[in-house]
C-alpha cells in the first residue's frame, strides 16, 4: 500500500542518514588524531587527503578490472562523485564552520606544528616561491637535514614548489617520516602542472609509501615532464621499476632541457639517477669543450653503483 511504501522510504532514508553521521564522527576523529600527530595542519589538508585516497584506490581498481592504466588526473568534481557513489561525505557535504567546532580537544600538543614557523623552514619557502636561483637544483636535505621531518613541512615543500617555475631538478630522498602517501600524490600533482618544469628526480630511500601509491605514481608519470629518476629498487618490484623506466624514456621526446648545450650547467649536476643525462652521446663534444668530460669518470660524484645502463 501507499502507506507501506512511505514507511519503507521513511525506513531507508532514517538508516542513510544514521550511517552520514556515523561516518562524519569517524571523519572528525581521525582528524583530530592525525592533526594532533601533527601529520596535517588544516581542514583542508585532511579534505584534500581523504579524496586523495579515494582517487588511489579508483584508479588503481579501475586500472585492474580494464587492464589499462589509469593516466589522467581525477578532478576534484570526479572525487566527490566516487565519494557520493559509496555514501561518504563530498567535500561539499560539511560545511567549515561544523567540522572545526568542538571536537578538537583543548588540550592536544602539536608539537611538529612549530617546525614549519622555523626560519630555516620560512627561508626556505620564501625562495622556493619567488624562483630563487639556487632553487634550480633543489636538494632538501641541504636545508632539511633531519631525517624525521614532519609531513606538515614536506608539505609546506611541496605547497610552494606549486608556484615555482625555475627548479629543474629536486632531491626529495630519505624523508622516511615525511614523505608518505598523500605527499607522494602531491608531488605527482606538482609534477603534472604545466608550468612545472622538474625533469630530474630523486625520490629514493622512502619507505611508508604503499604500492598501490607507486602504482598511482608511476601511471601520473605520463603526464609530466621527468626523462630521468631514481626511487630505491627495494620500495618497488622489478616490474615497476622497468614500466617507470619506459614511461621517462618516453619522456625525453616531450623537451631538450635534459640535451640542451646551453643547459650544460644544470645537467652536470643531475646526478644520482638510474642513468645520468650527463651520459647522453649529444652531449658527449660539448663536454670535452667545456672541460666537463672528466666527470664521465667520477663514479663518486655520478652517484653511479656499478655498470651505468639505460
Amino acid at each position: 500500500s501507499e502507506d507501506d511504501t512511505c514507511s519503507s522510504d521513511d525506513s531507508d532514508s532514517s538508516l542513510s542518514a544514521s550511517r552520514r553521521v556515523k561516518k562524519l564522527k569517524l571523519k572528525k576523529t581521525k582528524f583530530s588524531k592525525l592533526k594532533v600527530r601533527g601529520k596535517i595542519s588544516s581542514i583542508e589538508a585532511f579534505e584534500r587527503r581523504e579524496m586523495e585516497k579515494k582517487a588511489i584506490t579508483y584508479q588503481v581498481s579501475s586500472t585492474k578490472s580494464t587492464g589499462t592504466s589509469t593516466i589522467r588526473a581525477l578532478s576534484l568534481a570526479e572525487v566527490d562523485v566516487i565519494l557520493a557513489q559509496d555514501g561518504s561525505p563530498t567535500s561539499n557535504d560539511i560545511p567549515h564552520h561544523q567540522m572545526t567546532r568542538h571536537w578538537v580537544r583543548r588540550s592536544a600538543r602539536q608539537p611538529c606544528q612549530s617546525a614549519i614557523h622555523t626560519p630555516s623552514v620560512q627561508s626556505l619557502i620564501k625562495k622556493v616561491k619567488a624562483n630563487g636561483s639556487d632553487m634550480v637544483i633543489l636538494k632538501l636535505k641541504k636545508y632539511l637535514s633531519d631525517p624525521d621531518t614532519p609531513c606538515v613541512v614536506i608539505d609546506a615543500m611541496l605547497d610552494a614548489l606549486e608556484s615555482n617555475t625555475n627548479c629543474q631538478a629536486l632531491y626529495i630522498q630519505n624523508f622516511n617520516e615525511g614523505m608518505c602517501d598523500n605527499q607522494i600524490l602531491h608531488l605527482l600533482r606538482v609534477l603534472q602542472n604545466p608550468k612545472c618544469h622538474i625533469w630530474c628526480l630523486n625520490i629514493g630511500e622512502n619507505y611508508k609509501i604503499k604500492l598501490r601509491t607507486w602504482e598511482a605514481f608511476t601511471n601520473g608519470l605520463k603526464q609530466t615532464k621527468i626523462t630521468h629518476m631514481y626511487i630505491s629498487e627495494h620500495t618497488i618490484s622489478a616490474a615497476m621499476k622497468d614500466k617507470i623506466r619506459d614511461i621517462i624514456r618516453q619522456n625525453r621526446r616531450k623537451h631538450k632541457m635534459h640535451v640542451d648545450p646551453e643547459n650544460l650547467d644544470v645537467i652536470i649536476q643531475c646526478t644520482h639517477c638510474w642513468w645520468n643525462p650527463i651520459n647522453a652521446q649529444l652531449l658527449q663534444p660539448y663536454l670535452q669543450r667545456c672541460g666537463y668530460d672528466h666527470l664521465l669518470l667520477d663514479k663518486v660524484a655520478q652517484g653511479i653503483k656499478g655498470t651505468i645502463t639505460d
